[in-house]
């Protein structure tokens, strides 16, 4: 377990150079704003004052962060469980975070204003995220919100929510009572899955959940019916969701796990129309077919299954489909994707759910958080809060808020 940081005042700035991996070139930082930044990985994040980026390439937008949301994929990266994405150090984790701009390059194809409120979702692997009190990103990551929605909530809504739309919308052609199987952890992909496939698409689902407070979220999310997975025992989940199914078969398969959880699913999966889908980040889709599981699948007699039956179930797990909308190669409908999101926000047809709120002084803390799975749903960094401030309003827990409570505060968050 990561130890507590405890910030330190900086007498003297310090300077770093932090590179762009996805766009290329790299960043000289000058003049001061606070971060979190990783220095190695495994290691914990410190709290550092950085020299940010004075001038702003054509194609930039910088954005003052209010909130950025930790996704347990941060966590991995900072843990360093996934050393294939060779991330470049030093690195300054949270892709998806909202705020406002305050600086535009000279290329503005989306007609942004200095002051408009935004919401960014950045590159999974690059260095400059949102950890940090002003940001600097490409102008087509960056989105305007409505004063109707709170900044703090459309922190937490573009990846779980756009990914899902993408998949629902143009990939799965979900439909209204369509069964579908949703496995849900403990950051947010698969609970946003789960919130629009129930209020928009109306489709009946599923849930897998990896605790009993998720399985609670999910169920007043709209699930149908909710299976817990108990301590790795995967021969009970199997028997639960068989349970849950009866003789049915679902549509659609929607990991947001890993863990060889769909070699589990394809087995309640419509062999012969159904679609096996992963839309988690460090899906490996040539691995994936001959990788074991870290299950067991429970045996079964020769004569339970035809032998079409089996082939089907072969065809599907060789076939899985992976969804990330940050990577999806049309611009256009990868901004398309966030820009519906935010209209279903702003009309209340779906909703994000924080967990929990954390200062940025308090990073180190809530990467703990969300190790230890006592999130159900986002967290959330209030980077703008004072160094943990009893009277900062976001330094306290938040719970999940209804639309209407929270477009009756006055502030613009």
């Amino acid at each position: 377990m990561f130890r507590t940081i405890t910030p330190k005042i900086v007498s003297k700035l310090c300077e770093i150079t932090i590179h762009n991996s996805k766009h290329g070139g790299g960043f000289l930082i000058r003049h001061a704003h606070r971060a979190a930044v990783l220095r190695e990985a495994g290691k914990p994040v410190v709290l550092e004052t950085v020299k940010k980026i004075e001038k702003l390439k054509s194609d930039e937008v910088r954005v003052k962060v209010h909130y950025c949301s930790l996704n347990s994929t941060d966590v991995k990266i900072i843990a360093g469980k996934h050393a294939e994405l060779n991330v470049p150090l030093p690195f300054i984790p949270g892709h998806e975070f909202s705020g406002e701009i305050v600086d535009i390059g000279k290329d503005n194809p989306h007609h942004f204003n200095r002051g408009d409120r935004v919401v960014v979702m950045n590159d999974l692997q690059d260095p400059n995220g949102g950890l940090i009190s002003e940001a600097v990103v490409k102008n087509r990551d960056v989105w305007t919100v409505p004063q109707s929605v709170p900044l703090r909530e459309m922190a937490v809504l573009p990846y779980g929510h756009g990914t899902a739309l993408l998949t629902f919308a143009l990939h799965c052609n979900l439909k209204e009572n369509d069964l579908i199987l949703i496995t849900a952890g403990p950051g947010g992909m698969g609970l946003a899955a789960i919130d629009l496939a129930v209020s928009v698409y109306k489709a009946t689902v599923i849930a897998v959940c990896d605790t009993e407070s998720s399985s609670d979220l999910v169920r007043e999310k709209g699930a149908h019916k909710v299976v817990t997975m108990t301590k790795n025992n995967f021969t009970k989940l199997y028997k639960n969701v068989k349970d849950a199914m009866g003789d049915k078969k679902a549509k659609v398969a929607y990991d947001a796990v890993g863990k060889g959880l769909l070699h589990l699913l394809a087995d309640f999966v419509d062999p012969a129309k159904g679609q096996l889908i992963s839309v988690d980040p460090f899906f490996n889709a040539s691995k994936f077919p001959t990788d074991v599981p870290e299950f067991e699948r429970p045996k079964k007699k020769e004569k339970d299954e035809k032998p079409e039956v089996e082939e089907g179930k072969a065809k599907l797990i060789a076939n899985v489909r992976h969804f990330d909308l940050y990577e999806y190669p049309d611009e256009d409908t990868y901004r398309q994707m966030i820009s519906d999101t935010i209209e279903m926000r702003s009309e209340g047809m779906i909703a994000g759910h924080i967990s929990k709120i954390f200062p940025l002084a308090k990073i180190q803390e809530a990467i703990e958080f969300v190790q230890q799975k006592q999130c159900t749903g986002k967290v959330l960094i209030d980077v703008q809060c004072p160094d943990g401030d009893d009277d900062c309003p976001n330094a306290k827990e938040k719970k999940g808020k209804s639309k209407d409570g929270d477009e009756k505060k006055k502030s613009k968050d």
